[in-house]
C-alpha cells in the first residue's frame, strides 16, 4: 500500500512539472510559439538542406547555403537508425519550450529519487535546479542543444551514483540510457563540463573507497561506466564520428596558417575568454541584479537616467549645437549592466534559497553524505574559477594549453552550468540532512544560527553600504563620456564645460539606477533567506512537526523566487503567432505581421527585414543558376537570413571551417595587423569574392537594399593554364591578395609534383555546370590542351569524390579553400559527389548499439523483476 501511495506521489510530481512548464509557457496553448534568435538563424542556414531532403527523400550532409559550403553535421543533419533520438522525442512530449522545462524538472527528480527514495525531496530538489535563470535565458536565446544537454545531467549522474553505490543493474541501465540521450542532445561542450565535474567525483570516491578498503567495487563501477559510455557513443556513432571528423577541419582544429593567430591548435585565448565572468559578478548566483541584470535594459530600470535626460533637455534650451549633441546622446543606448562581460542576456541566478542551503550544507553535512559534499564543493569551486577566464588568467591558460579539449570551446563563463547543477544538489542534500533525526538537535541549531546569522548580516551590510562598497560603474560608461566630450571639444570647445556637468549628472543618475536595482534584489534575497531560516527553525523547535510541510514550503518559495526572476528575461513577449515562427523570413508586410510588430520587439525585427527578404526572394526567382551573394548590409559572417533565399559567402555558425575563417580574418575583418603582410586595400577581398563565384553584392540598407551584379565573378568553374607554387599555408593564403586567379591557380609544392608536366592555356576551352544538388554536381568540359580546372566549391578532405568520365580522380586543394582537378584535352564529364564514409560507418555501429541498448533495458527489467520476486519470496518465508 505504501509503495502504491509513493507511486501516486511520483506520478503527481511529474504531472506538476508538466503543469508548471505549460503554465510558464501558457501562450503555446493559444496558438503561439516561442521565437528564438538562434533558431531563426538555424532556419536560414538549413533551408537548402531541408528543401533537397524533401525533394529527394534522402538525408543531405552538405550545403552551400553558408560560408561557400560546409557539412550539415552541426546544422540539423538527420541520421538513419537513430533509436536514441526517437526515445528523446517520446520523453519531450510537450510543446516547445515547455518540453525543455519539463525535462529539467523530471531529470533532476530521477536523481532525487535515487538519492533519497522520497518524492518530497526529489520534488523540491527539482525545483532548486530547474528554475535556474541561466536555463530560461538560453531557452529564450534559442540555445536549445545546450539546455537539452544540461537537462540530462541529473539522470545521468543518478545512474553513475547508483553504480558506485553497488546498484549495478539499475545503475548500468540508467547510465547507458541517459549517457546516450545526453550525447544525442549534441552539445559536446556541456557534456565535457559534466565530465570535469564527474572527474572530481571519481577522485573523491576513490579516496573514500581506498580508506574503506573497497577499491574492487570502485573499479567495478568505473568499468561499468566505461562500458555504458561505449554503448552510448555507439548509439550516437553517426553524429559523433561525423562531428569529430568535421571538428578537425574547423576553427576548433589545428591550423596550418599562423598569421594573426596566437594559437594554431584550437581557438585563440582571447576568443575563448571573451565572455569571462567577473569575480564579483559570481555573486549573481545569490543576488540576481547585483550587476544590473541584462545589458539590454528596460526603460523601467532606467527611471533616474531618463528623468535626468529630461532635465538635460530643458537645460539645453534653444542652442542648435547643444540640441544636436542632446539628440545624439538620447539615441545612445545605456545599460544598467556594469559587469565585465561584453554583453549579457541576464545573470546566472540560481536562487537565494539554493545558495543559502548550499553554504549551510558546507558546515552542516557530515557522515555518509560528506563525500558528496566534498565532491560538490570541489566541482563548484572549479566551475566558478574557470568561469572567471581572463580574470584568473594563469589558471585559464593552464587549462587551455594543457587540458585535453579545453581549447576547443569558447565562452568560458558557460562552465558555470556545473555550479548551477552542483549547488542545487548540495542544497537538497542539506535540507534532507537537516530534517533527518540522525544529527544532534544542538548541532543543527548552532549551525543554522551561525550560518544564517552570518548570511543575514552580510546581506544587511551590502544593502546599507552598497554605494560605498561598489563603484557601480563599467568601462563602457567612461568610454561613452570620453568619446562624447572628445567630439564636443573638436566641434565646439566652448560647450565642454556645460556638457561635462550634464554628462556627470547623467552618469550619476545611471549609477543610482544600478544602486536601486541592487538594493531591491538584495532585500529580495534577504526575504527569501529569512523565510527559509524561519521554516527550518519552526521545524527544529517543533512549531511545525510535519517535515513534508517544511520541505514543500521551501520548495514553493524556491519556485516563486526562480520563476519571478526568470520572467524578467523570458516571458510572454518571447511568444508570437506560430505562423510567424514557422515563417521567420516574410517577403511582405501583412496586416497581421504589422499589427504584432507594433507590440512585440522580436516581431518588429522580423518585419524590419521584409524589404531585404523581398529583394533576395526576387533575386532567387529571377536567377536560378548557382552563385553566391555577398550581403554587406548586415554583419555578413553573423547572419543566416541571406542563406534562406540564396547561397551566401557569409552565414551564422560557431564552428566554421578553419581555412574559410582564415580567409575571413585576413581579407574581410579589417584587422589592422593584416597590413604588415601587404594587405592594404580590397584587392585580396575582390579576388576571394570572384573565385567564390560571388555573382551579386548587396549594398544599401535593410530597408532599401540594392543588389548589384559582380561582372568579374569567375563562375562555377574555370580553366587555368598556369600555376603559382607556394611552400606553406601562410604563403598560400597571402598569394590570394595579388594573384590573377582567373588565369593562375595557387597550389602547394607537394600538390604540384603530382600534376602533368605540360599545362597550357586554351582560350577556347569551356567548362560548365550542367546539374546541381548540394551533394552532386555535374560539369561538362571541353579543352584542346591539358589544363587545370578550378571549381568555386569549398575544399573539404572528407567525403567528396570526383570522377572524370567515370574514373576516380584526386581532388586537389587550390587557392587555399577551393577544389581543382587536372583535366586532359578533349571532352569530359566531371562529377562531384558527397558520400561520407563516416556516415556509413556510423550507421553500422548504431544498428549494433541499438540492439545492445534494447538488450540492456530488457535485461535490466528482467533482472530487476527477478530480484524483486526473490525479495518478496524471502519476505513471505520469513513471515511464515
Amino acid at each position: 500500500m505504501k509503495n502504491n501511495k509513493n507511486l501516486l506521489y511520483i506520478l503527481g510530481s511529474l504531472i506538476f512539472f508538466a503543469l508548471v512548464a505549460l503554465f510558464y509557457c501558457a501562450p503555446v496553448l493559444s496558438g503561439k510559439a516561442i521565437i528564438q534568435p538562434d533558431i531563426i538563424n538555424y532556419r536560414g542556414s538549413a533551408e537548402e538542406m531541408l528543401t533537397y531532403q524533401e525533394q529527394s527523400n534522402e538525408h543531405v550532409y552538405w550545403s552551400n547555403a553558408m560560408f561557400g559550403g560546409m557539412p550539415t553535421y552541426q546544422t540539423g543533419a538527420q541520421y538513419d537508425f537513430d533509436l536514441i533520438k526517437g526515445i528523446d522525442k517520446v520523453i519531450r512530449f510537450l510543446p516547445r519550450p515547455a518540453d525543455y522545462i519539463f525535462l529539467l524538472f523530471s531529470g533532476f527528480f530521477i536523481l532525487g529519487l535515487t538519492l533519497f527514495k522520497k518524492w518530497k525531496y526529489a520534488l523540491t530538489g527539482s525545483i532548486f535546479f530547474a528554475v535556474g535563470a541561466y536555463f530560461f535565458i538560453i531557452i529564450a536565446a534559442g540555445h536549445n542543444a545546450k539546455v537539452h544537454t544540461i537537462a540530462y545531467f541529473a539522470p545521468l549522474v543518478a545512474g553513475i551514483l547508483l553504480l558506485y553505490r553497488k546498484k549495478y543493474i539499475a545503475g548500468f541501465v540508467l547510465t547507458t540510457l541517459f549517457m546516450g540521450l545526453q550525447l544525442q542532445a549534441n552539445h559536446i561542450q556541456m557534456t565535457f563540463y559534466l565530465f570535469l565535474a564527474m572527474m572530481i567525483f571519481a577522485i573523491v570516491q576513490f579516496i573514500y573507497d581506498f580508506k574503506a578498503k573497497e577499491l574492487p567495487s570502485f573499479f567495478k563501477a568505473s568499468g561499468l561506466v566505461v562500458v555504458a559510455t561505449i554503448i552510448a557513443l555507439g548509439l550516437n556513432a553517426s553524429r559523433l564520428l561525423a562531428t569529430y571528423e568535421y571538428s578537425k577541419e574547423t576553427t576548433r582544429g589545428k591550423s596550418e596558417m599562423s598569421l594573426l593567430k596566437s594559437n594554431t591548435d584550437g581557438l585563440d585565448h582571447d576568443y575563448i575568454t571573451q565572455w569571462s565572468y567577473g569575480k564579483l559578478e559570481t555573486l549573481n548566483l545569490f543576488i540576481p541584479n547585483l550587476m544590473g541584470g541584462s545589458s539590454m535594459s528596460a526603460e523601467d530600470d532606467l527611471q533616474n537616467y531618463f528623468g535626468q535626460l529630461q532635465t538635460t533637455a530643458t537645460a539645453v534650451g534653444e542652442d542648435e549645437f547643444n540640441q544636436q549633441v542632446f539628440q545624439a546622446l538620447a539615441q545612445q543606448p545605456r545599460s544598467t549592466y556594469w559587469g565585465e562581460q561584453p554583453g549579457t542576456s541576464g545573470p546566472a541566478y540560481q536562487g537565494a534559497i539554493v545558495v543559502f542551503l548550499f553554504i549551510l550544507g558546507l558546515f552542516l553535512v557530515r557522515g555518509k553524505y560528506a563525500q558528496y559534499k566534498w565532491w560538490l564543493l570541489g566541482a563548484t569551486i572549479l566551475s566558478i574559477v574557470l568561469a572567471w577566464g581572463k580574470n584568473l588568467q594563469w589558471l585559464t591558460d593552464l587549462f587551455v594549453d594543457y587540458f585535453p579539449m579545453y581549447d576547443k570551446f569558447r565562452a568560458v563563463s558557460s562552465i558555470l552550468v556545473i555550479a548551477e547543477f552542483t549547488m542545487p544538489l548540495l542544497a537538497i542534500i542539506t535540507l534532507y540532512y537537516f530534517i533527518k533525526d540522525e544529527e544532534s538537535e544542538a548541532f543543527k541549531t548552532k549551525t543554522l544560527t551561525y550560518v544564517g546569522g552570518a548570511t543575514v548580516a552580510i546581506l544587511a551590510i551590502l544593502y546599507v553600504g552598497a554605494g560605498s562598497i561598489f563603484s557601480f560603474q563599467s568601462s563602457s560608461d567612461a568610454y561613452t563620456t570620453t568619446e562624447f566630450l572628445k567630439l564636443i571639444g573638436e566641434a565646439n570647445p566652448n560647450a565642454i564645460g556645460f556638457w561635462e556637468s550634464m554628462l556627470r549628472d547623467l552618469d550619476q543618475a545611471l549609477i543610482q539606477d544600478r544602486i536601486d536595482m541592487f538594493k531591491g534584489d538584495t532585500i529580495r534575497t534577504l526575504i527569501f533567506v529569512l523565510a527559509t531560516i524561519c521554516l527550518l527553525y519552526a521545524y527544529q523547535k517543533k512549531f511545525i512537526k510535519n517535515s513534508t510541510v517544511i520541505v514543500l514550503a521551501i520548495g514553493a518559495l524556491a519556485l516563486i523566487d526562480g520563476l519571478t526572476v526568470n520572467k524578467r528575461y523570458f516571458n510572454d513577449d518571447n511568444f508570437v503567432s506560430d505562423y510567424i515562427v514557422e515563417n521567420p523570413f516574410p517577403t511582405e508586410l501583412s496586416v497581421k505581421l504589422e499589427s504584432e510588430a507594433n507590440t512585440n520587439n522580436n516581431v518588429a525585427q522580423i518585419a524590419y527585414k521584409v524589404p531585404m527578404n523581398f529583394a533576395l526572394s526576387e533575386l532567387a526567382k529571377q536567377d536560378k543558376s548557382q552563385y553566391r551573394v555577398y550581403n554587406t548590409t548586415q554583419s555578413t559572417f553573423n547572419e543566416a537570413g541571406t542563406s534562406f533565399f540564396v547561397n551566401s559567402i557569409g552565414g551564422y555558425h560557431a564552428a566554421k571551417l578553419g581555412k574559410y575563417q582564415d580567409v575571413i580574418d585576413l581579407y574581410f575583418s579589417g584587422n589592422p595587423a593584416a597590413k604588415q603582410y601587404g594587405i592594404k586595400d580590397e584587392s585580396g577581398m575582390i579576388n576571394v569574392l570572384n573565385m567564390l563565384n560571388t555573382k551579386y553584392i548587396v549594398h544599401g540598407s535593410m530597408q532599401e537594399p540594392k543588389i548589384e551584379m559582380n561582372p568579374t565573378a569567375f563562375g562555377n568553374a574555370w580553366f587555368v593554364g598556369d600555376v603559382k607554387v607556394v611552400n606553406n599555408a601562410n604563403e598560400e593564403i597571402l598569394a590570394l591578395n595579388d594573384t590573377f586567379l582567373e588565369d593562375q591557380v595557387i597550389l602547394r609544392n607537394e600538390v604540384v609534383k603530382t600534376l602533368p608536366k605540360t599545362i597550357a592555356q586554351d582560350s577556347t576551352a569551356v567548362i560548365k555546370l550542367e546539374s546541381y544538388t548540394p551533394t552532386k554536381m555535374v560539369y561538362k568540359a571541353s579543352t584542346n590542351t591539358d589544363q587545370i580546372a578550378v571549381f568555386s566549391e569549398i575544399y573539404y578532405p572528407h567525403g567528396w569524390k570526383a570522377t572524370v568520365d567515370g574514373k576516380d580522380v584526386e581532388i586537389l586543394k587550390a587557392n587555399y579553400i577551393l577544389r581543382a582537378l587536372p583535366i586532359s584535352k578533349g571532352n569530359h564529364e566531371i562529377v562531384f559527389t558527397y558520400e561520407p564514409q563516416v556516415i556509413e560507418t556510423g550507421k553500422t555501429v548504431m544498428i549494433a548499439s541499438n540492439i545492445i541498448l534494447i538488450a540492456v533495458i530488457l535485461g535490466g527489467i528482467f533482472l530487476g523483476y527477478k530480484n524483486c520476486k526473490k525479495e518478496n519470496d524471502n519476505f513471505k518465508n520469513e513471515d511464515k
